[in-house]
């Protein structure tokens, strides 16, 4: 990890907190965008469910990705869009709660 400045670990660290979130999306029966009658609906809403915290975490190998190739300005915004992401996924989870 010396290889990316401490800076780019911290911000793009943050979208790791995703992992956390797995568990609520894959096992907990969180639908924040709904259920439909129709099968291939309902699966392209599941789909849509798990890229709630499967993109940060792409976020983060992106973001490091895109500072491998040169790019910091691009990984800046590479974080925070998966931080972003994140904390609307984060929202989804507390609204459905409620």
């Amino acid at each position: 990890m010396s290889l990316y400045p401490k800076w780019l670990l911290a911000l793009a660290g943050v979208n790791l907190l995703g992992l956390l979130l797995a568990v609520f999306y894959l096992f907990g029966g969180v639908q924040p965008f709904g259920t439909s009658g129709d099968a291939v609906v309902r699966f392209l809403l599941y789909l849509a469910t798990q890229c709630l915290w499967v993109v940060p975490v792409a976020c983060f190998f992106g973001a490091l990705r895109a500072h491998d190739y040169q790019h910091p300005v691009l990984a800046v915004f590479i974080s925070l869009t998966g931080i972003s992401i994140l904390a609307f996924a984060t929202l989804f989870l507390f609204q459905g709660s409620n």
